[in-house]
């Protein structure tokens, strides 16, 4: 487990002199009105674009290796940052934050910080970002062991909650500059990962996929007291970063429950939704879901049920007629160009792929354009650059 590990001295020296991002600090205030304005249904100057590029695609692009990157926090940190950087400067993009969970100075073991603190072993390969081992939950038993499990202060848990400690003592040697703007540190205050993979999703990684989806029908008391389990440690862990990181009132969540695509719609209001809703319904503040896969059977359970105010990052399978009816002027969509096309296209099949999203979502209002979801490392400049082409041609209010 990565929290047992001595931390190796960093690869590179201190930086110290100021990082500058060459993006004006009015084109970052430009951008965040933007998104202000789409996300209170207004009519922006512009749909924007925001890709969906991780660090599996970023961490490269610094000359950093995947190794030296979870094996030392100033390095992580460091990493974060110049990555930030190389995204602002390369990615036609309405970002305006290189702060916060999943962008920049944060304490990054990607989907695996739950599961690697309820007992499954996290495998760090040296070229990729960490990956879930075996499930291991199977009895009653299991479930015993799991109530008792410290999900706090265990395994990549104990490890964010070091990361971060060791980025804030070194905050001040990596100081950061918008263009025309003022030096501000993104290390200060690191976020703890304070998202969830949802319960059925945290089910499957502890129980195993497959195993999950055959107790789903041979055990459903089984998996209900799972997942009752399940969600109870997520919002313990989640009120904990509140304390932690002394977060905002109302909070905030933004969750997924990719897992839970494969159900039917019968299955996920009887089995799964009485604990997405305990888990939504905990958080007064902006409620953002992020289902990949075609989930057009689950539209009306998050816009009603859930009562969710943004739908990010949603699949390149939805149907986009549909997810208008449903969710349009009430629900922040976020998506949903065919990732492996922005891979393997041409900028001119991007283009005509962002125009139609435009074409049935933008008059509902509320749209932001970003892949469907999670841009895969080696896509060309060009073909990403295409959404930003696309929505400057067809994306303008009159």
């Amino acid at each position: 487990m990565l929290g047992r590990r001595e931390f190796p001295a960093p690869r590179i020296a201190p930086m110290n002199s100021v990082i500058d991002i060459g993006v004006s600090i009015e084109e970052i205030e430009a951008r965040r009105a933007r998104i202000e304005q789409v996300r209170r249904f207004e009519t922006p100057d512009r749909i924007p674009v925001i890709p969906a590029i991780a660090h599996r695609f970023l961490v490269p692009m610094t000359g950093t290796s995947f190794k030296e990157y979870y094996g030392d926090p100033e390095t992580m940190l460091r990493t974060q940052i110049l990555a930030q950087k190389w995204l602002m400067e390369h990615i036609r993009t309405d970002a305006y934050s290189i702060t916060g969970p999943w962008v920049g100075a944060w304490t990054d073991f990607q989907n695996t910080f739950e599961a690697g603190s309820l007992g499954c072993e996290i495998n760090f390969p040296d070229d990729d970002i960490p990956w879930v081992g075996p499930g291991w939950l199977s009895t009653d038993a299991d479930l015993r062991r799991l109530e008792g499990m410290d999900f706090v202060h265990s395994g990549i848990n104990a490890a964010q909650l070091l990361y971060r400690r060791k980025m804030m003592e070194v905050a001040e040697r990596y100081p950061v500059r918008f263009q025309g703007g003022p030096v501000f540190y993104p290390g200060a205050n690191p976020s703890l990962t304070h998202t969830s993979d949802g319960p059925f999703g945290v089910a499957g990684d502890l129980m195993g996929q497959t195993e999950l989806f055959v107790a789903v029908k041979e055990r459903p008391e089984f998996v209900r007291e799972l997942l009752g389990i399940v969600t109870k440690k997520l919002i313990e862990y989640l009120d904990f970063c509140a304390e932690e990181e002394a977060l905002p009132s109302p909070r905030d969540l933004a969750w997924t429950d990719d897992l839970a695509v494969s159900l039917s719609a019968e299955t996920y209001r009887e089995l799964v939704l009485p604990f997405e809703k305990e888990l939504r319904f905990h958080f007064d503040g902006r409620l953002s879901l992020h289902m990949c896969g075609a989930s057009n059977h689950l539209l009306d359970i998050f816009a009603d049920d859930l009562a969710i105010h943004e739908f990010q990052g949603f699949g390149y399978q939805v149907d986009l007629h549909r997810l208008g009816e449903v969710m349009g002027g009430r629900v922040v969509l976020i998506g949903n160009v065919n990732p492996m096309l922005i891979h393997s296209g041409t900028p001119e099949q991007i283009r005509e792929a962002t125009r139609r999203v435009i074409e049935i979502l933008g008059p509902y209002r509320g749209l932001i354009i970003q892949d469907g979801s999670n841009i895969p490392p080696g896509s060309p400049l060009e073909n990403i650059n295409a959404m930003m082409e696309a929505a400057e041609l067809y994306g303008r209010s009159a």
